[in-house]
């Protein structure tokens, strides 16, 4: 449970007498108003005592000595952090700050930036610069904030651009043309956007973004504009689907056709035409293999009653970028790629259930191998897992979606096959990176094992496989 602040008082200050060896001596006091009433901090090098600020607009404020984290209740919302982090949990939903708050002798310090932008900011508040310090004002200069945290893909024919909210909006999205340059018109028409700009920016098709009052306008390059957009909540945010289009005479703002019908499952079968994947000794090819599963798969999830989508069909080849492109367009529920594995030794077997990594880093050395193998088909496959990580800091709330549904997916295997466990992991694949939606990657096995590429070219198992893989999509869908 939380305490009150002035109930561990005497903790907070002996963490904050640790803390007094990093300031070299307090800054001249910054003054903070708020009404009528106001407050002098001190300043801490590039951070200032944020307890008294939070007090000042009525914020309760507590530390909890179990996990290690200070709480903000003010109103209808709930803030939690901890010194030294940047990832803050924001009425429920992980965000990342701009830097990281830090002990202090009168508990936390921290800087203005993360005051404004993490603290203040979701609880209808931001900060004016005066000439004694600053001014707290509530909402925003045309309408109430609503913090927009960019993030994009660019895929071989299209790019998909995710506009991640802070909070639930109405959201209108219009093209335009000026001059020689698209654009595209993000409306909010209850809110004013405010571009969070903590992380780097990058698109071949995406020129900028910027802010006009209650738009968020997205600026293209010539002959790029809207494909598709949608909508999606849990997190909210607004996807919007980039590529070449024809020219148009007209300037007015065009109708943009929205999905309609349920979300499908998107089934992705590894591999595929000049790119066979691993082969056993005694010829089972994985792209062949995979393919099958992955009917029998939509079969055993169609009867379940789920529209499902196959990101090839036949023994063609398919860009792994361009596969998690077709899950955006499709707003697709889930996605699912099917692999088989191979490694060095023989002995090696069993399932194991993988969802991208956050931090570009994988679980472990055997789960980098995999990775490393299965995103040889992508052209430069390791840059395009470093420039889209962005992607993934963006969509923390996605992975953790993930993370739930290959735990789900693993746990059927387990139980129905009786295979060697080889547990949920996480890894940086190309072709998991840009999803907009929960999405893993299952390795159903090891060719490189006789007995069990033996025991995978059976259709018996292979049913097996796709009742299993099936009855954990249905158990996760089910829990949401």
């Amino acid at each position: 449970m939380i305490r009150r602040l002035t109930a561990c008082a005497v903790l907070i200050l002996s963490v904050g007498l640790a803390a007094t060896q990093e300031y070299q001596g307090l800054g001249e006091p910054i003054e903070f108003r708020f009404g009528t009433r106001s407050v002098a901090v001190p300043r801490l090098g590039a951070r200032v005592e944020i307890m008294p600020i939070l007090a000042l607009i009525g914020a309760e404020a507590a530390f909890s000595p179990a996990a290690d984290t200070y709480g903000v209740s003010y109103q209808d919302h709930v803030i939690q952090f901890a010194i030294g982090r940047k990832y803050v949990l924001v009425d429920g939903t992980l965000k990342e700050g701009p830097d990281a708050p830090a002990a202090s002798p009168a508990g936390v310090a921290a800087t203005i930036r993360f005051l404004d932008e993490t603290l203040l900011g979701p609880m209808g508040y931001h900060l004016v610069p005066t000439t004694s310090g600053y001014d707290i004002l509530p909402g925003a200069r045309y309408a109430d904030p609503v913090v927009v945290k960019p993030a994009v893909a660019d895929f071989g024919s299209t790019s998909t651009l995710v506009l991640a909210l802070d909070r639930s909006v109405e959201a209108e999205v219009e093209m335009g043309v000026e001059g020689d340059a698209g654009e595209v018109v993000v409306h909010f028409p209850n809110a004013s956007p405010q571009i969070d700009r903590t992380l780097p920016f990058r698109s071949t098709r995406v020129v900028a973004l910027e802010n006009r009052a209650q738009d968020l306008v997205v600026l293209l390059k010539p002959g790029i504009g809207v494909i598709n957009w949608h909508t999606l909540t849990g997190p909210d945010r607004v996807i919007l689907e980039l590529g070449a289009v024809r020219p148009k005479a007209q300037t007015a703002p065009v109708e943009i056709a929205q999905r309609s019908g349920p979300q499908p499952i998107v089934i992705d079968p590894g591999h595929g035409g000049s790119d066979v994947g691993a082969t056993s000794n005694g010829g089972v090819v994985e792209k062949t293999l995979v393919l099958q599963i992955a009917r029998r798969l939509a079969s055993v999830l169609t009867g379940k009653g789920y529209p499902v989508r196959v990101t090839r069909d036949g023994d063609e080849h398919r860009a792994l970028t361009d596969r998690t492109a077709l899950a955006n367009r499709m707003d697709a529920r889930v996605f699912i790629s099917l692999h088989a594995n191979a490694s060095t030794a023989a002995s090696v077997r069993g399932a194991e259930t993988y969802y991208m990594s956050l931090d570009d880093i994988a679980s472990d050395e055997q789960a980098a191998a995999t990775a490393r193998i299965e995103n040889r088909s992508q052209p430069n496959g390791r840059r395009a897992g470093i420039d889209l990580i962005l992607w993934d800091l963006a969509q923390a709330e996605v992975l953790n979606e993930s993370a739930k549904l290959a735990l789900a997916v693993q746990n059927r295997l387990n139980q129905k096959l009786g295979l060697q466990d080889r547990g949920v992991k996480q890894a940086p694949f190309v072709v998991l990176t840009g999803a907009s939606m929960p999405a893993i990657l299952v390795e159903v096995g090891f060719l490189s094992n006789p007995t069990e590429a033996s025991k995978l070219q059976s259709a018996e198992h292979q049913q097996q496989l796709a009742e299993a893989i099936g009855a954990g999509i249905d158990d996760f869908v089910r829990s949401q």
